[in-house]
């Protein structure tokens, strides 16, 4: 007999403890009533698949107390059956991939979807701006620093540039540090290069012709020998007319005219004043 009611009513996992009696095993019995529930189908209806891995027991004894090779003892288990029942549905001529015109009706409403679809979008965009901020951030004070390392690298540059003109200047540098200028701190040699003596053939030409120009700042000053040189003097030319009242405009000479000679004067600036003042007095 078994006991069907609990020895406690308190809390809900108390035992149900069995107290001893008969148990029957009645095989036969059970085998008919399990033929009497049964049904019996084809394969294809219900695709059930058996599969034994065959694990020896040592294993199984380390498979009990670890979940993680219990997870893949099932996965291959899954694994394997799989590839058994697709084998099957081959052989008796069933298609097991979707044809690419298969269209299935969505148990959800087009509206429904519709807003699944506008909340996983804006959850997306919120998470790609919620990224570009982060990202911006971190340009951000990585630029700084960088943009002090290249500040600082410029002020070095220039410090040792200007190092290096000044040794070049005082003709202390060297050729490594001059190249960088193209400035050749070796004095050139006579073979074949153009120094600061030579010139050029077209000017020498010119020379030759025309002769040198020579010194041009008072060139036209006398010397001693021109001062006392009269040779080239002509009274005819170099002296000037004799003054005659007749001749100079200065004495009243020359021809008479009804008009006054030249501009009349201007009058002063305390009579300017003055005929302006009486002008407005008037």
């Amino acid at each position: 007999e078994i006991n069907t009611e609990p020895e406690t009513s308190s809390g809900i996992n108390a035992e149900w403890p069995l107290r001893p009696g008969t148990h029957i095993n009645n095989i036969p019995k059970l085998k008919e009533r399990l033929e009497a529930i049964q049904k019996k189908l084809p394969w294809i209806e219900n695709l059930d698949v058996t599969v034994d891995l065959k694990v020896p027991i040592e294993d199984m004894k380390a498979v009990i107390n670890d979940n993680f090779k219990q997870e893949m003892l099932f996965y291959k288990q899954s694994q394997v059956g799989a590839q058994q029942s697709i084998a099957r549905l081959i052989s008796m001529g069933i298609s097991t991939e979707r044809p690419e015109d298969y269209f299935a009706e969505m148990v959800k409403s087009d509206v429904h979807m519709k807003r699944v679809k506008e909340k996983l979008i804006s959850k997306q965009l919120t998470m790609e701006r919620t990224e570009k901020v982060t990202k911006m951030r971190k340009m951000k004070r990585l630029g700084k620093k960088v943009q002090q390392e290249v500040l600082k690298k410029r002020a070095d540059d220039k410090k040792g540039m200007i190092e290096k003109v000044k040794k070049i200047r005082k003709g202390k540098a060297e050729q490594a540090d001059a190249d960088d200028f193209e400035i050749n701190t070796e004095p050139e040699t006579s073979s074949g290069k153009k120094g600061k003596d030579d010139i050029n053939k077209k000017r020498k030409a010119k020379d030759s012709k025309y002769g040198f120009g020579g010194k041009k700042k008072m060139a036209k000053k006398n010397t001693q020998e021109s001062a006392k040189d009269v040779t080239t003097f002509s009274s005819r030319i170099h002296s000037k007319p004799k003054r005659s009242a007749k001749n100079d405009k200065r004495m009243g000479g020359g021809k008479p005219s009804g008009k006054p000679s030249g501009k009349p004067q201007r009058p002063g600036k305390t009579k300017r004043a003055n005929n302006k003042n009486r002008a407005r007095n008037k």
